[in-house]
């Protein structure tokens, strides 16, 4: 699509593909843009679902409360070892720690 501006680094070439050509690259340009709006307003949505914003605040501070990973996982399949120099009460449940 750029081959049809004028840039510093080459010469407008408005002849460069067939007009059926490009409208063609023009419709699949259009149908991407909006499958990447809808994909992002449906990250947006489900990042924000009240019963899952416990996930969302865990993408962002890189730790769970103790209280949600006791609410959302069996401590006897996920064990986790013992931190002792944890600093926040809060903070008991680390990934990559």
């Amino acid at each position: 699509m750029l081959s049809k501006i004028d840039t510093p680094f080459w010469q407008r070439n408005p002849y460069w593909l067939a007009d059926t050509q490009w409208g063609m690259i023009y419709a699949i340009h259009g149908l991407f843009g909006m499958a990447m709006i809808t994909l992002i307003m449906a990250h947006v949505y489900f990042a924000l679902r009240p019963e899952k914003l416990w996930m969302t605040r865990s993408m962002f501070h890189g730790w769970i409360s103790r209280e949600d990973f006791l609410a959302h996982h069996d401590p006897k399949r996920w064990s986790v070892r013992d931190q002792g120099n944890v600093s926040r009460q809060d903070r008991a449940y680390s990934a990559g720690e």
